[in-house]
């Protein structure tokens, strides 16, 4: 059972709101930065991403896309020591905040220093295919 002291929640929780406001601000590096060196990014109906650079260029191609605002809840979080299991939902929004797609998703977190950063991200949507 988790802790208050080793429950890493309310970090991954601000992590997630620092994730959305990268996506807010089109800053596709900032969003890179949130995930550790070695991460993987793995959406629906591609290859997986490896790495700041792949991952910045995953979501500047989002971004390109139309996807303005990402926002991120947390369902539940699983801690286990250095490294964090992630459950929750997402919400994608394109201009003027029209939703485009609603997902789930699957997060590893690594700790790196004091920050929590995401290490294995999968998602897929809830819209039929």
């Amino acid at each position: 059972m988790a802790t208050a002291k080793n429950d890493p929640t309310a970090a991954i929780k601000a992590a997630n709101k620092n994730l959305g406001a990268q996506m807010a601000a089109g800053n596709a590096a900032g969003m890179a930065a949130c995930y550790t060196k070695d991460a993987i990014l793995m959406p629906p109906n591609s290859k997986a991403f490896k790495g700041h650079k792949q991952i910045a260029a995953f979501w500047q191609g989002a971004m390109d896309m139309g996807i303005k605002a990402v926002s991120l809840r947390t369902v539940a979080v699983d801690p286990q020591g250095r490294t964090a299991i992630e459950y929750g939902v997402a919400t994608l929004k394109g201009a003027r905040g029209k939703v485009l797609d609603k997902a789930k998703y699957v997060v590893t977190w690594k700790r790196e220093g004091k920050d929590w950063k995401l290490c294995w991200d999968i998602f897929n949507s809830n819209n039929p295919a």
